[in-house]
């Protein structure tokens, strides 16, 4: 008889002192590789100059803690009880990662000046070896297409990353490359300061992701196909915790710059206030590098006029004939 399962999710929240407001929390992932948009099927450099297209990248993420610069900080937890009554504690709030997507949601919760992001990537152990059928259908950990879990012994894939190379550089890509992390010894753990941008109902935590920091030191460009925990697989893994593939995102705080001389608000809605120290001219981007708009600006005080701009993130660059400057910006 299949064992039913109830769930109860809990936040554990310590403070010093109490929180003012509820905010939605939000995670913001921008997706590189050698400093580009990342797009699958595209042509990318490995070691050596081998190239190679990625068709797949997908993993989890556990957020484990969320701290504040006065000391505050919110630990994330979940219990489920089985039928029989007997209960499982496990930590985290789990996120499946698709490289198409960029933000997701946390939750509400009462906080504000976030500084510290704690989390692993993959599935904690108590959870690992879970029927994803007991999952709610909209849960990270449930039934995915293409699937993510491996098997009720081995657990979820806690990365599936599939390409093909070049490997003899003749421009035909025909050596398979996969990596399906598998194993409770893969669960690493990173604690990276963090930016954000904070208004009074929402707060976004922008992180950069490099995926050529993934794939360095690895032979990746001599392909093959590794499942579970073989070396290859714990070299690439380790690399998420070691090789800075996280990043805290730059430009958000606007911070050591010589054309900008101030830009407000930000997040913006229907116009944007752009003060320069230069004449300069002004590009704006979506984040899969599509060109929106471009005008000159003045030295001094422009209005930017952004109501044909999407809510989103977009890259605002600045250039004249001796420097360019590049700032994400967030419209609301």
């Amino acid at each position: 008889m299949k064992t039913t399962y109830t769930f109860i999710v809990s936040l554990l929240l310590f403070s010093v002192n109490s929180f003012s407001q509820q905010k939605n929390i939000s995670l913001y992932l921008s997706h590189y590789y050698n400093g580009e948009v990342f797009e699958l099927e595209s042509e990318l450099s490995l070691e050596d100059d081998i190239k190679c297209k990625i068709s797949r990248l997908e993993y989890y993420l556990t957020l484990n803690t969320i701290e504040a610069n006065n000391g505050d900080k919110i630990e994330f937890s979940g219990v489920f009880v089985t039928a029989e009554g007997s209960s499982i504690d496990y930590p985290g709030k789990q996120i499946l990662v698709n490289t198409q997507k960029h933000l997701y949601e946390i939750g509400s919760y009462d906080v504000s000046d976030l500084s510290n992001l704690d989390f692993h990537i993959g599935i904690p152990p108590e959870i690992n070896h879970q029927d994803p059928a007991i999952w709610n259908i909209n849960h990270p950990l449930a039934p995915q297409n293409p699937s993510m879990h491996w098997g009720w012994s081995a657990g979820y894939r806690f990365l599936a990353l599939e390409a093909i190379v070049d490997e003899d550089s003749d421009t035909v890509f025909e050596s398979i490359l996969q990596y399906h992390a598998i194993g409770d010894v893969l669960y690493n753990s990173i604690n990276l300061n963090i930016s954000t941008v904070e208004t009074e109902d929402e707060i976004t935590i922008y992180l950069d992701v490099n995926y050529e920091k993934l794939l360095q030191d690895i032979n990746a460009s001599n392909a093959g196909v590794f499942h579970g925990e073989p070396e290859q697989v714990v070299a690439l893994m380790n690399n998420f915790s070691t090789n800075s593939v996280f990043t805290n995102a730059e430009n958000l705080n606007l911070e050591q710059t010589t054309l900008l001389k101030s830009i407000a608000p930000n997040p913006f809605s229907s116009n944007l206030n752009i003060e320069l120290e230069k004449a300069t001219q002004l590009k704006i981007y979506n984040l899969i590098g599509s060109l929106l708009s471009e005008q000159t600006l003045e030295k001094g005080s422009n209005t930017i006029d952004t109501q044909e701009l999407k809510q989103g993130v977009y890259i605002f660059k600045l250039e004249n004939e001796l420097k360019t400057e590049t700032y994400k910006l967030l419209k609301n």
